[in-house]
Order: structure tokens, then C-alpha cells, then sequence
């Protein structure tokens, strides 16, 4: 965990992504385009886990990307 932790970058995006969500959703709303499925605090809760998941896939897959993964013969 704290080597995932270390990636300054996905955690940058990750924050990115939790507050983009609910923006985006509520200026849907605004725009009469949303679908009202959420109340307030679920769509906060929600762009947060949104938010940490993005940020542990992003994180977990960049410990890789160094790695040759071409098939040797």
C-alpha cells in the first residue's frame, strides 16, 4: 500500500475524478438532463468511491508499465 501510495499522479487524477463526478451530475441536473436516481449525499459518496477506485487501479497498474511483457523465444 504505501508503494501505491507514492504515485503523486494517480492520486492527483483520483481527486480529479471524485470531485469531476459530482459536477458533473448535478450540472446535468441543472441543465434538466439528470435522471435524479441519486440524492445529494449519495452522489458525494459516491464520486469519492469513484474517486478511490480510480486511483487504486491507476496506481496498481503504473507499478507495472516498466515491465517487458513480450514473449522471449
Amino acid at each position: 500500500m504505501k508503494k501505491l501510495l507514492k504515485d503523486r499522479q494517480s492520486i492527483k487524477l483520483g481527486v480529479l475524478v471524485a470531485l469531476l463526478f459530482p459536477l458533473v451530475y448535478f450540472g446535468m441536473h441543472l441543465l434538466g438532463w439528470g435522471n435524479e436516481s441519486f440524492n445529494w449525499w449519495q452522489t458525494l459518496l459516491a464520486g469519492l468511491f469513484t474517486g478511490a477506485f480510480f486511483w487504486f487501479f491507476t496506481s496498481s497498474f503504473r507499478q507495472f508499465r516498466d515491465e517487458d511483457v513480450t514473449p522471449r523465444r
